[in-house]
């Protein structure tokens, strides 16, 4: 307190100067049509930025609580689908809807950290331990395939992006079901290739590609993205195929965190087929 008294006395001549102003501009505002016009104009077009920038900023605020919420509603609806249930079958060999087993659950996250240009690129979610994440979970968007957890704290979890140079994920052509895999050059973040896809088989630009569904991680036909280019080189076995991701690595902010209930029994089961 003392200090800014000392403040406004050092400067008092410079407050003096400042009332003095503003009481002439008062007289000649209140004694002066135009000047008071002028000013009420002025005054309302300054109030009138202040007011619109506060405007943008709730409702900045607001669309990303709103957003928040769309991507735990569409979490919700994902465990709904059937592609996320094991259907029981009777004596029949007949679906009964009403006996289903929820194999995939789906929760949204929000990323709060990504790198997408560097050679091993990584992801970092604000759900953890405490949320039920585990190491070796899927990672997707509502545009497609993100990546898979790779270490959990207990609010936070780290994820091995598709941006990597040791990512390898199980695909397969949508269209007629062949199954090859999925590598990152390091090159560019929009693009990947498709390995293992033989000689044989017919494609076309544009085929969709999406996961095969031999992985314990990812659900099938989750959607990666679509065949931009491919070449068959003289006496090759398999093409070489250009990817077109369908997911912008650049821009992403919400993704759903997969949770195969199962995965720990089939992983068992293949590691009890492999040591025979």
């Amino acid at each position: 307190m003392k200090a800014l008294i000392l403040f406004i006395w050092k400067h008092s001549f410079f407050f003096l100067f400042l009332i003095l102003e503003g009481i002439a501009a008062f007289f000649i505002v209140s004694n002066n049509s135009y000047q008071r016009s002028t000013f009420i104009n002025a005054s309302n077009g300054f109030t009138a930025g202040i007011l619109s920038s506060v405007n943008n900023f709730t409702h900045y605020i607001d669309l990303v609580e709103t957003n928040e919420k769309l991507a735990e509603e569409n979490a919700r609806l994902q465990n709904l689908l059937p592609s996320s249930q094991i259907h029981k079958l009777d004596d029949g060999f007949k679906i009964d809807s009403s006996n289903t087993n929820q194999q995939y659950l789906f929760q949204s996250a929000e990323i709060i950290s990504n790198s997408f240009q560097k050679r091993n690129n990584y992801l970092f979610l604000n759900k953890g331990k405490l949320a039920g994440v585990k190491a070796g979970m899927g990672v997707i968007s509502s545009d497609g395939i993100v990546g898979i957890i790779k270490d959990v704290s207990e609010n936070f979890s780290t994820v091995i992006s598709v941006l990597h140079s040791k990512s390898a994920i199980d695909v397969k052509i949508k269209r007629n079901g062949y199954t090859g895999t999925l590598k990152w050059d390091g090159k560019d973040y929009t693009l990947a290739k498709v390995m293992n896809i033989p000689s044989h088989v017919h494609l076309e630009l544009g085929d969709s590609i999406t996961t095969s569904g031999n992985s314990s991680i990812f659900p099938d036909n989750v959607m990666i993205g679509t065949i931009k280019n491919f070449d068959l080189k003289n006496g090759a076995s398999f093409y070489d195929i250009q990817l077109q991701f369908t997911v912008n690595y650049n821009k992403i902010r919400y993704v759903y965190i997969v949770d195969n209930r199962l995965k720990d029994e089939l992983e068992e089961l293949k590691k009890h087929s492999e040591d025979e």
